[in-house]
């Protein structure tokens, strides 16, 4: 039963006088205070045009700025905007009296050129953030923005006013469903967004709350007015501002119950006469021009896609219930939540709907609220939006969204509150009820998170010293600044090859260029492939910010299912293409101009059949700077007694990122070179390029006849001692750091007196 009396309300606990005091001053304004600090952070986080059929609705934001009056229905307004078509006019309207003060045209210019051809395949991103964009075309996107923010506003206020108007004495009762609304993050997400979706639930919110109001306060009749107007500012947001009627038809057999019939047909009265005159020219328009309403046939005309086929069979729509609950707290068009966040929600709203029991079988006064007419309010406006949510789902194409469950938000909130509550004691509820807007605030700041983490540029460094520095320049305007291969360009089974790309532009791009990986084997296999979008799908070429470098990370794996890796050498190359244009590739030059191809060469890379083991490391006869080990040097002889081969085990401290040479000497007394064998070791096999931390690497140097060096009269049976050594792409050696640091050679073996 309701309380209806002053006593018997204020009999109702909630934690002391000085703290529902303090509470009912400052709670409302500390609510909206992290709201909107939260919707900043949104707004940060999420790109302008990320949200739900934004670029279509900024386009119908356009077309009524520029044109000034309701569209027809027809083709033309179809071309501008299809959400024209599909929606009724306020939040246009209001977000184009909002846009007033700049040009159209830069706007217009603006949102043509954001979507991302990549979207719904290779990238995440709905549009891309174009750099350099003046502020004249951007403010009219943000006044939409926040125009769209105003709505949720609406929605969160009315939440408060409906919470406190059916638990009057509590206002941690109102805080917890609330936040309920206010911090869901997909909530919070399309607040931020260039939609109609917080005005649509905040029209109906209000609605609702007025609703409440006056039928459990006995207010007059013509108080109803009120309700009614908003029940038509609901009906200009958008089409299911009809459901707001079935919560509003709950109280009012309140209406007939206390008051009559006379009273509740006079209620009906009055707030018919408010829809009316709020929203009554519009739909009588509709009515005129196309026979109906809401006009659904002449939408399913001029939009081909809106409806299905055929209806889903009930069967399928069963299966996508999960997908609606998850959409409803964590999915953001293309970004998904992560499971935990996910299992999260789904608990909390388990054990609130399972708190609904005990919480009707409670008889204490502070669960008036679940019982009655308010808790069939909340159960009827509920039931209704799930059933239409999977209505649409059934028959209309995309409809399959728990986010337009968000006109029943405050409904649920109630629900899960008064379920949440149930399961504690009186004198803990009001500890629940703040426990649950942290909790709340937690999710919205998880599913900041989420978003930043999707939708973040790569950050802008400073100075960059890949360690192997590139000068490749790229059609078109990319360039390639270098690389890293943080450990190492060797590829095994289990042991995937990280690689990490520096890219810029000098220039702003005004094309897509897809960029592709290619790892080939000498047999010319391809072993790997990938054509995507740098910065993980989320930094499309055209919104490169010229002069800035961002560094674009990539793990190439194994693929067991493709072919069979074998042991030798590969060569790993990236390149660009036009998007519309996939057999094109741009052609790349080196930094003074001079074309190199079509690609650039990378690294070569080391394969592996199977992951080597590693081996026993040892202290080293020798250690070049940069880690390179000598672990085991034998010279072998000929039956002369002279050198004719030296077995070298090799041993890597380090990833090595350049190729050296090493050289084997046989040397005379007067440190002339009687023999020599310079080359990559394993004859090209193991070029120190590839070598990781922990390589060991064995190779016997042959030194033949061949390889001689000597004059005539220098013969090999003068030979003193045998050194090994390293040096550059330039000729410059290697320095020792042990056992002679600074020294550029180690002597294997000295010949014996």
């Amino acid at each position: 039963m309701v309380p209806t009396s002053p006593p018997e309300r204020a009999s109702l606990p909630d934690g002391g006088a000085t703290f529902r005091l303090r509470g009912e001053r400052w709670g409302p304004a500390g609510l909206l205070g992290v709201f909107l600090l939260m919707a900043l952070l949104y707004l940060r986080v999420v790109p302008p045009l990320e949200g739900f059929d934004a670029v279509a609705h900024f386009q119908a934001v356009l077309h009524l700025r520029a044109t000034g009056r309701l569209p027809a229905l027809d083709t033309s307004t179809l071309h501008a905007s299809y959400e024209l078509i599909a929606q009724p006019p306020l939040y246009h309207a209001l977000a184009g009296l909002a846009a007033a003060p700049w040009p159209v045209e830069p706007a217009l210019a603006l949102v043509t050129a954001s979507p991302n051809p990549y979207f719904g395949g290779l990238s995440q991103r709905q549009t891309v953030a174009l750099p350099n964009v003046p502020w004249g075309a951007r403010a009219p996107l943000t006044a939409a923005r926040l125009v769209s923010l105003l709505g949720a506003l609406l929605a969160v206020v009315a939440s408060w006013v409906l919470a406190r108007t059916v638990v009057p004495n509590s206002w941690s009762f109102a805080l917890a469903v609330t936040s309920v609304v206010a911090f869901n993050p997909v909530f919070l997400f399309l607040a931020v967004s260039v939609t109609n979706n917080g005005w649509s639930a905040g029209a109906v919110a209000l609605t609702v709350a007025l609703a409440c109001r006056v039928a459990l306060q006995d207010e007059p009749s013509r108080a109803w007015f009120w309700a009614g107007a908003a029940g038509g500012l609901a009906l200009l947001a958008k089409y299911s501002g009809f459901l707001a009627g079935a919560p509003s038809l709950v109280m009012l057999g309140l209406v007939a119950q206390r008051q009559g019939i006379r009273s509740a047909l006079t209620a009906i009265g009055w707030a018919a006469l408010g829809g009316v005159l709020v929203a009554g020219g519009f739909y009588g328009r509709n009515l005129w021009l196309y026979g109906e309403l809401v006009p659904l046939q002449r939408m399913a005309e001029l939009i081909a896609t809106l409806n299905r086929p055929e209806p889903w069979a009930w069967g399928v729509v069963w299966r996508y219930v999960p997908w609606l609950v998850w959409s409803y707290w964590g999915i953001f068009v293309a970004v998904i939540a992560p499971p935990a966040f996910l299992e999260t929600v789904r608990l909390l709203m388990l054990v609130g709907f399972a708190g609904l029991l005990p919480a009707l079988l409670r008889r204490d006064g502070a669960t008036y609220a679940a019982k009655g007419w308010t808790l069939v309010m909340a159960a009827v406006w509920s039931l209704v939006v799930a059933a239409a949510v999977l209505h649409w789902t059934r028959t209309v194409m995309y409809g399959e969204q728990g986010r337009l469950a968000n006109i029943a938000a405050p409904a649920l909130a109630l629900l899960w509150v008064i379920g949440w509550q149930a399961w504690l004691p009186l004198r803990w509820r009001p500890a629940l009820h703040g426990g649950l807007a942290l909790v709340m605030v937690g999710l919205a700041l998880w599913g900041a998170q989420v978003l930043h983490t999707a939708f973040r540029l790569p950050p802008a460094l400073d100075a960059v010293t890949p360690d192997r520095p590139l000068d490749a320049h790229f059609a078109g305007g990319p360039a390639l600044v270098g690389v890293d291969f943080p450990n190492g360009a060797a590829l095994a089974p289990g042991r995937p090859l990280a690689l990490t790309l520096y890219w810029t532009t000098p220039q702003e791009l005004d094309e897509d260029y897809t960029l592709f990986l290619h790892l080939a084997d000498d047999a010319n296999r391809l072993l790997y492939q990938f054509d995507g979008v740098p910065g993980q799908g989320r930094h499309p070429t055209r919104q490169w910010r010229p002069g800035e470098i961002f560094a674009d990370s990539y793990t190439i794996a194994v693929d067991p299912m493709g072919l069979p890796l074998q042991d030798g050498p590969a060569t790993l190359t990236v390149g660009m293409y036009p998007f519309e244009e996939t057999t094109r590739r741009l052609a790349v030059s080196d930094g003074q101009g001079v074309p190199i191809g079509d690609r650039v060469i990378l690294a070569q890379v080391r394969l592996h059949a199977q992951a080597p083991e590693p081996g026993r490391v040892v202290t080293p006869l020798a250690q070049w700077q940069g880690g390179i080990g000598l672990a085991e040097a034998v010279v072998q002889q000929n039956a002369a007694g002279e050198p004719a081969a030296v077995a070298l085990l090799w041993q890597s401290d380090a990833v090595q990122q350049q190729d050296f040479t090493r050289f084997v000497q046989v040397l005379d007394a007067q440190n002339q070179v009687l023999a020599q064998m310079d080359g990559s070791p394993q004859a090209g096999g193991w070029p120190t390029s590839t070598w990781v931390t922990g390589d060991r690497i064995a190779e016997t140097v042959v030194l033949a006849p061949a390889a001689l060096t000597s004059t005539v009269d220098m013969e090999l049976a003068e030979w003193q001692r045998v050194v090994v050594g390293w040096y550059d792409a330039q000729g410059v050696r290697l320095p020792l750091t042990q056992p002679a640091a600074g020294q550029d050679f180690v002597t294997v073996m000295t010949r014996a007196d």
